[in-house]
């Protein structure tokens, strides 16, 4: 193992001495404040009607519960087609909790082990 030995010193990245910065006029700090007003993050219509007139909705969202694996599926599907937009979890990870209740042995079950 290798003694430790002291870092060896480091120069200042620079040796020139600070400027001060100078206040900025009253011209350029009314355009820097104009220049920094930004979009509110979020609009919200609260009038009556709005809450009427409701979007035309092409996806249907639904909590399943899967009969094979016995797991909670979300998914979205197309109200037009009836396809399957999005689920969660995916259909390879409930084929995979089906499998493994299927393997598992259930509580109070006894295996005979034979030679």
């Amino acid at each position: 193992m290798d003694p430790i030995r002291p870092a060896a010193s480091i120069s200042p990245v620079s040796t020139s001495p600070i400027m001060p910065l100078r206040p900025l006029s009253d011209g350029a700090r009314n355009e820097a404040q104009t220049s920094r007003t930004l979009d509110p993050a979020v609009s919200l219509d609260v009038k009556p009607e709005a809450a009427e007139a409701k979007l035309p909705d092409a996806e249907r969202r639904a909590y399943v519960r899967d009969a094979d694996s016995q797991s909670l599926v979300f998914r979205v599907t197309d109200s037009q087609t009836g396809e399957v937009v999005m689920q969660i979890p995916d259909e390879i990870i409930l084929k995979a909790r089906a499998y493994a209740r299927e393997a598992s042995v259930s509580t109070g079950e006894r295996i005979a082990k034979t030679a």
